[in-house]
């Protein structure tokens, strides 16, 4: 059985890297050849419409929201052609808003009053009935979802000044073929300073964390509104 959920966990992640990393390809290919603003368009605008379909269809006014989507990608439709000729634009905003989401996800967390977010993934990762978590390593992991604020925040920064004053290549090499590996390597620099700064505690990716939080997450029963 754990096995099979294994190989089931791998295959949904295999998919998805699939998924962006081919996005990311054709999303290039498309700035690279211009004249193909048919793939541009497509690119730009797929993702916000999935995605907005999915939560349409989740809605508990699905209905209403499901007809909202309808006339509001045929109207996407109905103004193609003005849009194909500067689909790049929604590219830029997709990468910015991405990162600026993400950003907001860590930053949200460290206002007064609030669990920063790394250290709500140190503390899922502790056995049950354990004790709290120290005090540096508290203090390291409100310093790490500060950091990573900040990283999301310079990415972003970055895709910026170089859509604005770099040429549009160079500026999709950076957003569809650099931006993810330093997220990579984010992880990989944060998990080395982790075993320096706080020796001797779990040493769990940030996986391990995900995988900790869907579990509680499907645990926790859903609030009485959820279920209306």
């Amino acid at each position: 059985m754990k096995s099979t959920q294994g190989f089931i966990g791998f295959l949904r992640a295999f998919l998805a890297v699939a998924t962006v990393a081919a996005y990311q390809v054709l999303a290039h290919h498309a700035i690279a050849t211009p004249d193909d603003h048919g793939l541009g368009l497509a690119m730009a605008l797929a993702p916000p419409l999935l995605l907005a379909l999915g939560a349409a269809a989740r809605s508990p006014r699905r209905a209403r929201w499901l007809t909202l989507w309808m006339l509001g990608a045929g109207a996407l439709w109905g103004a193609r052609t003005p849009l194909a000729q500067h689909f790049e634009w929604g590219l830029y905003l997709e990468h910015v808003s991405f990162n600026l989401g993400m950003a907001l996800v860590f930053g949200r967390t460290l206002a007064a009053g609030r669990t920063p977010l790394c250290t709500q993934f140190a503390t899922m990762m502790r056995k049950p009935g354990g004790s709290g978590l120290k005090p540096a390593v508290a203090r390291y992991t409100r310093q790490i979802t500060l950091a990573w604020s900040v990283f999301f925040v310079a990415i972003a920064a970055i895709s910026t000044l170089m859509f604005a004053f770099a040429p549009i290549v160079d500026w999709s090499t950076f957003a569809n073929y650099l931006a993810l590996p330093l997220v990579g390597a984010m992880f990989v620099g944060e998990h080395a300073v982790r075993r320096f700064m706080v020796p001797g505690e779990a040493q769990a990716g940030m996986m391990e964390a995900i995988r900790a939080y869907r579990a509680r997450s499907c645990a926790t029963p859903p609030h009485r509104s959820q279920l209306q």
